[in-house]
């Protein structure tokens, strides 16, 4: 495969179930020729410790446009990222969280989408899922909108979202999708590299003055609770966090040149954090309980 239209890029370390769960989702779609002439998958394994190359190589044997790259050491996340890109050849690179799925015929409604030519990067809905795929955690997708929203210039929707949640806007992997020349384009790719978020810094630094799409169909199963905060040095609590996204937000204002107040955005830090710690603990030592659970969803419809 030579130019394949999209690249689909799995960053992965030590999560051999999950990924198998990942590549079925996209190669079953496979069985459409076109399809599969269309795209590659680049796995960049982070010197996994568990069976990962060898649940990868048994997809090898059936798809020749499967291509695996180990590291020899663990670079850590954010490297991690930069390294999936820089094997892939695509038009576009589409990243895929090693624990996430590809909805059936995501990848065919995906290149009738990038046949429009509207946009240099897009964010792709999702839909929460169990932590087994099995079913869906939640009752509406990420953005409840019932069309493609087409903006000129990414520049506009940061303007639009500078009073809402940028960071996870922006943030989620698995909802990215982007022309991979602008990527190469941008000189110093290793700036952010320790901020555990390096892929939306290199994005919105590269695509400021691109033309960006919202997808509004749901293409990606996203599973549910399946953050391992261990492998993310620097993100270990709530407080580094919240910090971290704090710090993420402000850069995203400075550098699509918005106003704010920067005690503002403290003041929501601190309300954000005290929330969050608020529902681990009622997680952890009240909602723990099904019947609890089952209680509070008959009493306020949802949990």
């Amino acid at each position: 495969m030579n130019n394949p239209i999209i690249s689909i890029c799995i960053p992965t370390y030590n999560r051999d179930e999950c990924l198998r769960q990942c590549l079925n989702s996209i190669v079953l779609q496979f069985e459409d020729s076109v399809v599969r002439e269309s795209v590659e998958i680049v796995i960049s394994d982070n010197a996994s410790t568990d069976n990962t190359e060898k649940i990868v190589n048994e997809f090898q044997r059936d798809y020749s446009n499967i291509f695996y790259y180990r590291n020899s050491e663990n670079i850590r996340v954010d490297r991690n990222i930069i390294n999936v890109v820089e094997k892939a050849k695509g038009d576009f690179v589409w990243f895929l969280g090693d624990d996430d799925a590809l909805f059936e015929g995501a990848l065919e409604h995906m290149l009738e989408e990038l046949k429009l030519d509207k946009f240099d990067y897009c964010i792709v809905n999702c839909l929460g899922y169990n932590n087994s795929l099995s079913k869906p955690s939640v009752s509406q997708p990420n953005f409840i909108i019932e069309s493609n929203q087409y903006y000129k210039l990414v520049d506009d929707r940061v303007s639009e979202m500078k009073k809402n949640d940028l960071v996870g806007q922006f943030c989620g992997l698995s909802m990215q999708l982007f022309k991979r020349e602008f990527w190469k384009s941008l000189k110093n790719k290793t700036e952010h590299v320790g901020s555990n978020a390096v892929h939306v810094y290199i994005l919105l630094s590269a695509m400021k003055g691109r033309r960006f799409a919202i997808i509004s169909k749901p293409l990606i199963k996203v599973r549910a609770a399946n953050i391992r905060w261990d492998v993310f040095p620097g993100l270990e609590t709530l407080s580094k966090r919240a910090e971290s996204t704090s710090k993420l937000q402000m850069w995203i204002l400075d550098t699509y040149e918005l106003k704010y107040s920067k005690w503002i955005l403290k003041i929501k830090q601190v309300i954000n954090l005290f929330k969050t710690w608020i529902i681990s603990v009622l997680r952890k030592y009240l909602f723990r309980s099904q019947n609890v659970r089952d209680f509070i969803k008959r009493l306020f419809g949802k949990l």
